[in-house]
């Protein structure tokens, strides 16, 4: 039933179109991902059927796509591979995300979330990467003026696929430093979150090759994939 009535309100989505951003709402192109009010809500997010063949619920996998510049996509996969796909924008605060500001008809719904998990009016979608990035990195190349002042030797990323991450640099005196905690991405940005700091970078990935690219140029490193 919950199901249903998610797809029913997905239904009147087909009239969103191209709006103008709302007043005080950033262009994905212009936007800062460290500054977004409410950042682990970005990215990919996904319901599966895990029966899509015997389940009387029509549908194989939803997913929906929140963008920093408040801008929202939702694929439906139906049984029979067909695709529906609505897109509108949206809003949000620490419990309320409404669809569709641009629509005579929003859509409210209730949300609670973490880094990974995302329950919307009591349907949970899990959160997947749209790419590799998920691993263990090492450095091969470090430069930049932050890294060359630390006298940083050796960097160690740990990417898991849930969104949890964990992040070593050592010196030449074989002192170091690790932090733990949640990332999320956004296009050619990674965020790392973790206790009193954070931590924005740009990446390129290339199959086992991660680069990882700060602002005017403070840093630059090449990691190899691990595994």
């Amino acid at each position: 039933m919950k199901w249903i009535l998610l797809f029913l309100s997905c239904l009147s989505f087909a009239a969103f179109g191209n709006e103008v951003t709302p007043n005080g709402q950033q262009s994905k192109s212009d936007s800062n991902l460290s500054h977004f009010d409410l950042p682990l809500l970005l990215g990919d997010w996904y319901l599966m059927n895990p029966d899509p063949e015997q389940g009387a619920k029509n549908f194989r996998a939803i997913k929906l796509t929140l963008d920093s510049n408040y801008s929202f996509t939702i694929d439906i996969q139906k049984k029979d591979y067909s695709v529906d796909h609505w897109e509108g924008l949206y809003n949000a605060n620490e419990d309320t995300i409404i669809l569709g500001l641009n629509t005579s008809e929003p859509q409210v719904y209730s949300y609670s979330s973490n880094h990974n998990m995302l329950n919307l009016n009591g349907v949970m979608f899990t959160k997947a990467l749209p790419n590799a990035l998920a691993g263990i990195w090492s450095s091969a190349e470090l430069s930049g003026s932050d890294l060359r002042a630390s006298n940083i030797q050796k960097m160690d990323l740990v990417l898991q696929p849930d969104f949890i991450f964990m992040f070593r640099v050592s010196d030449e005196a074989g002192g170091e430093v690790i932090r733990r905690g949640v990332y999320y991405t956004e296009g050619d940005q990674l965020v790392l979150l973790y206790e009193n700091g954070e931590h924005g970078t740009r990446y390129t990935l290339n199959s086992d090759v991660l680069t990882l690219q700060g602002e005017e140029g403070d840093m630059f490193a090449v990691l190899n994939r691990i595994r």
